[in-house]
Protein backbone atom coordinates (compact mmCIF):
# COMPACT_ATOMS: atom_id res chain seq x y z
CA UNK A 1 0.00 0.00 0.00
CA UNK A 2 1.57 3.32 -1.07
CA UNK A 3 1.55 6.56 0.91
CA UNK A 4 -0.73 8.09 -1.71
CA UNK A 5 -3.25 5.28 -1.36
CA UNK A 6 -3.61 6.18 2.32
CA UNK A 7 -3.90 9.87 1.43
CA UNK A 8 -6.63 9.15 -1.14
CA UNK A 9 -8.66 7.15 1.36
CA UNK A 10 -8.25 9.80 4.04
CA UNK A 11 -9.30 12.60 1.67
CA UNK A 12 -12.39 10.68 0.55
CA UNK A 13 -13.36 9.95 4.15
CA UNK A 14 -12.68 13.51 5.34
CA UNK A 15 -14.84 14.81 2.48
CA UNK A 16 -17.67 12.51 3.50
CA UNK A 17 -17.49 13.22 7.23
CA UNK A 18 -16.89 16.92 6.71
CA UNK A 19 -19.82 17.25 4.33
CA UNK A 20 -22.20 15.53 6.74
CA UNK A 21 -21.04 17.63 9.66
CA UNK A 22 -20.03 20.92 8.06
CA UNK A 23 -21.08 21.33 4.42
CA UNK A 24 -24.75 20.81 5.30
CA UNK A 25 -24.60 24.11 7.14
CA UNK A 26 -22.23 26.02 4.88
CA UNK A 27 -23.00 24.80 1.35
CA UNK A 28 -26.50 23.49 2.01
CA UNK A 29 -28.15 26.92 1.67
CA UNK A 30 -26.42 27.42 -1.70
CA UNK A 31 -27.71 24.08 -2.94
CA UNK A 32 -31.22 24.97 -1.80
CA UNK A 33 -31.02 28.36 -3.55
CA UNK A 34 -30.03 26.57 -6.75
CA UNK A 35 -33.01 24.25 -6.25
CA UNK A 36 -35.40 27.17 -5.88
CA UNK A 37 -33.96 28.80 -8.99
CA UNK A 38 -34.39 25.56 -10.97
CA UNK A 39 -37.96 25.20 -9.78
CA UNK A 40 -38.84 28.76 -10.79
CA UNK A 41 -37.23 28.17 -14.22
CA UNK A 42 -39.12 24.91 -14.74
CA UNK A 43 -35.86 22.97 -15.27
CA UNK A 44 -35.43 19.30 -14.36
CA UNK A 45 -33.68 19.38 -11.00
CA UNK A 46 -31.53 16.26 -10.68
CA UNK A 47 -29.40 16.58 -13.86
CA UNK A 48 -28.71 20.21 -12.99
CA UNK A 49 -27.72 19.31 -9.44
CA UNK A 50 -25.19 16.91 -10.97
CA UNK A 51 -23.89 19.74 -13.18
CA UNK A 52 -23.55 21.93 -10.07
CA UNK A 53 -21.47 19.30 -8.27
CA UNK A 54 -19.43 18.47 -11.37
CA UNK A 55 -18.45 22.14 -11.71
CA UNK A 56 -17.61 22.36 -8.00
CA UNK A 57 -15.48 19.21 -8.04
CA UNK A 58 -13.76 20.32 -11.26
CA UNK A 59 -12.50 23.39 -9.40
CA UNK A 60 -11.26 21.20 -6.53
CA UNK A 61 -9.54 18.91 -9.05
CA UNK A 62 -7.85 21.83 -10.79
CA UNK A 63 -6.64 23.24 -7.47
CA UNK A 64 -5.39 19.78 -6.51
CA UNK A 65 -3.41 19.54 -9.75
CA UNK A 66 -1.77 22.90 -9.03
CA UNK A 67 -0.75 22.12 -5.45
CA UNK A 68 0.25 18.57 -6.40
CA UNK A 69 2.51 20.01 -9.10
CA UNK A 70 4.05 22.41 -6.59
CA UNK A 71 4.60 19.48 -4.22
CA UNK A 72 6.32 17.58 -7.02
CA UNK A 73 8.68 20.52 -7.68
CA UNK A 74 9.52 20.54 -3.97
CA UNK A 75 10.30 16.82 -4.08
CA UNK A 76 7.35 15.66 -1.97
CA UNK A 77 7.09 12.18 -3.47
CA UNK A 78 7.33 8.65 -2.14
CA UNK A 79 11.00 8.99 -1.14
CA UNK A 80 11.97 12.19 0.65
CA UNK A 81 15.34 13.91 0.47
CA UNK A 82 16.46 15.86 3.51
CA UNK A 83 15.20 19.10 1.94
CA UNK A 84 11.84 17.53 1.10
CA UNK A 85 11.78 16.02 4.58
CA UNK A 86 12.07 19.48 6.08
CA UNK A 87 9.28 20.73 3.82
CA UNK A 88 7.11 17.74 4.77
CA UNK A 89 7.70 18.47 8.45
CA UNK A 90 6.65 22.11 7.99
CA UNK A 91 3.70 21.12 5.79
CA UNK A 92 2.49 18.53 8.29
CA UNK A 93 2.75 21.05 11.11
CA UNK A 94 0.71 23.51 9.06
CA UNK A 95 -1.98 20.88 8.45
CA UNK A 96 -2.11 20.08 12.18
CA UNK A 97 -2.54 23.77 13.03
CA UNK A 98 -5.19 24.22 10.35
CA UNK A 99 -7.03 21.10 11.52
CA UNK A 100 -6.93 22.32 15.12
CA UNK A 101 -8.29 25.68 13.99
CA UNK A 102 -11.07 23.89 12.09
CA UNK A 103 -11.90 22.07 15.34
CA UNK A 104 -12.01 25.42 17.14
CA UNK A 105 -8.95 24.67 19.27
CA UNK A 106 -6.83 27.49 17.85
CA UNK A 107 -7.91 31.09 17.20
CA UNK A 108 -6.34 31.40 13.74
CA UNK A 109 -9.09 33.72 12.54
CA UNK A 110 -12.16 33.08 10.46
CA UNK A 111 -11.28 31.32 7.21
CA UNK A 112 -14.77 30.84 5.88
CA UNK A 113 -17.42 32.92 4.20
CA UNK A 114 -17.23 34.47 0.78
CA UNK A 115 -15.50 37.72 -0.05
CA UNK A 116 -17.44 40.62 -1.54
CA UNK A 117 -16.47 39.71 -5.12
CA UNK A 118 -17.51 36.09 -4.60
CA UNK A 119 -20.86 37.07 -3.13
CA UNK A 120 -21.51 39.41 -6.06
CA UNK A 121 -20.53 36.71 -8.56
CA UNK A 122 -22.88 34.20 -6.92
CA UNK A 123 -25.70 36.72 -6.98
CA UNK A 124 -25.14 37.29 -10.70
CA UNK A 125 -25.03 33.53 -11.33
CA UNK A 126 -28.38 33.09 -9.58
CA UNK A 127 -29.88 35.91 -11.62
CA UNK A 128 -28.53 34.40 -14.84
CA UNK A 129 -30.26 31.09 -14.10
CA UNK A 130 -30.46 28.20 -16.53
CA UNK A 131 -27.82 25.57 -17.14
CA UNK A 132 -24.88 27.96 -17.29
CA UNK A 133 -26.01 29.75 -14.15
CA UNK A 134 -26.01 26.42 -12.31
CA UNK A 135 -22.55 25.53 -13.64
CA UNK A 136 -21.22 28.95 -12.64
CA UNK A 137 -22.71 28.59 -9.14
CA UNK A 138 -21.01 25.22 -8.76
CA UNK A 139 -17.66 26.60 -9.88
CA UNK A 140 -17.96 29.56 -7.49
CA UNK A 141 -18.92 27.16 -4.69
CA UNK A 142 -15.62 25.39 -5.37
CA UNK A 143 -13.79 28.68 -4.67
CA UNK A 144 -15.68 29.37 -1.45
CA UNK A 145 -13.21 29.83 1.45
CA UNK A 146 -13.40 26.72 3.64
CA UNK A 147 -11.04 25.45 6.31
CA UNK A 148 -11.71 21.83 5.39
CA UNK A 149 -10.86 22.49 1.72
CA UNK A 150 -7.68 24.36 2.71
CA UNK A 151 -6.63 21.38 4.85
CA UNK A 152 -7.33 18.94 2.01
CA UNK A 153 -5.24 21.06 -0.39
CA UNK A 154 -2.29 21.03 2.00
CA UNK A 155 -2.61 17.26 2.28
CA UNK A 156 -2.77 16.97 -1.51
CA UNK A 157 0.51 18.88 -1.86
CA UNK A 158 2.23 15.86 -0.32
CA UNK A 159 1.00 13.59 -3.15
CA UNK A 160 3.98 14.75 -5.19
CA UNK A 161 2.49 15.16 -8.66
CA UNK A 162 -0.08 16.91 -10.83
CA UNK A 163 -2.20 13.80 -11.50
CA UNK A 164 -2.04 12.45 -7.91
CA UNK A 165 -2.96 15.93 -6.64
CA UNK A 166 -5.89 16.17 -9.04
CA UNK A 167 -7.08 12.67 -8.08
CA UNK A 168 -6.80 13.44 -4.37
CA UNK A 169 -8.97 16.55 -4.56
CA UNK A 170 -11.40 14.83 -6.94
CA UNK A 171 -11.92 12.10 -4.34
CA UNK A 172 -12.29 14.69 -1.59
CA UNK A 173 -14.95 16.48 -3.64
CA UNK A 174 -16.69 13.22 -4.49
CA UNK A 175 -16.88 12.45 -0.77
CA UNK A 176 -18.87 15.65 -0.20
CA UNK A 177 -21.58 14.82 -2.76
CA UNK A 178 -23.79 12.36 -0.78
CA UNK A 179 -24.62 14.80 2.03
CA UNK A 180 -25.46 17.62 -0.38
CA UNK A 181 -27.64 15.33 -2.48
CA UNK A 182 -29.40 14.28 0.72
CA UNK A 183 -30.52 17.91 1.09
CA UNK A 184 -32.16 17.67 -2.33
CA UNK A 185 -34.34 14.73 -1.34
CA UNK A 186 -35.22 16.39 1.97
CA UNK A 187 -33.58 13.88 4.31
CA UNK A 188 -30.78 16.09 5.61
CA UNK A 189 -32.31 16.84 9.00
CA UNK A 190 -29.34 15.72 11.10
CA UNK A 191 -29.31 17.11 14.61
CA UNK A 192 -26.84 19.88 15.42
CA UNK A 193 -25.05 17.56 17.86
CA UNK A 194 -24.66 14.85 15.20
CA UNK A 195 -23.36 17.34 12.66
CA UNK A 196 -20.86 18.72 15.16
CA UNK A 197 -19.63 15.21 15.97
CA UNK A 198 -19.14 14.40 12.27
CA UNK A 199 -17.33 17.70 11.69
CA UNK A 200 -15.02 16.89 14.60
CA UNK A 201 -14.38 13.48 13.06
CA UNK A 202 -13.22 15.16 9.83
CA UNK A 203 -11.06 17.58 11.83
CA UNK A 204 -9.43 14.77 13.80
CA UNK A 205 -8.70 12.94 10.55
CA UNK A 206 -7.02 16.03 9.09
CA UNK A 207 -4.90 16.41 12.25
CA UNK A 208 -3.84 12.74 12.02
CA UNK A 209 -2.80 13.19 8.38
CA UNK A 210 -0.76 16.23 9.38
CA UNK A 211 0.87 14.23 12.18
CA UNK A 212 1.76 11.45 9.72
CA UNK A 213 3.32 13.93 7.28
CA UNK A 214 5.27 15.60 10.10
CA UNK A 215 6.64 12.26 11.29
CA UNK A 216 7.46 11.30 7.70
CA UNK A 217 9.48 14.49 7.33
CA UNK A 218 11.15 13.97 10.72
CA UNK A 219 12.11 10.42 9.66
CA UNK A 220 13.70 11.74 6.45
CA UNK A 221 15.74 14.15 8.59
CA UNK A 222 16.80 11.34 10.93
CA UNK A 223 14.98 12.85 13.90
CA UNK A 224 12.78 9.78 14.42
CA UNK A 225 13.08 6.25 12.98
CA UNK A 226 10.90 5.30 10.00
CA UNK A 227 7.95 3.01 10.70
CA UNK A 228 6.64 0.36 8.31
CA UNK A 229 4.13 -2.42 8.78
CA UNK A 230 4.95 -4.91 6.05
CA UNK A 231 4.50 -3.03 2.79
CA UNK A 232 2.61 -0.20 4.49
CA UNK A 233 4.62 2.96 5.08
CA UNK A 234 3.35 4.59 8.28
CA UNK A 235 5.98 7.33 8.12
Amino acid sequence: MSTNTGIYGALLLSGLLGSLGHCLGMCGPLVMMVGLQLKSSGLTAFPHYLLFHLARISIYTLLGAVVGGIGSLLGLGASLSQLAGGISLVLGTGIILLGMSYLGWLPLGRMEGGGAWLNRAMSQALKRGGRWGVILMGALNGLLPCGLVYSALLVTASSGGVLPGALGMFLFGAGTIPALLVIVIGAGALSVRTRQALARGAGFLIVLIGLQLSLRGAAALGIVPSLRLGGLVIW
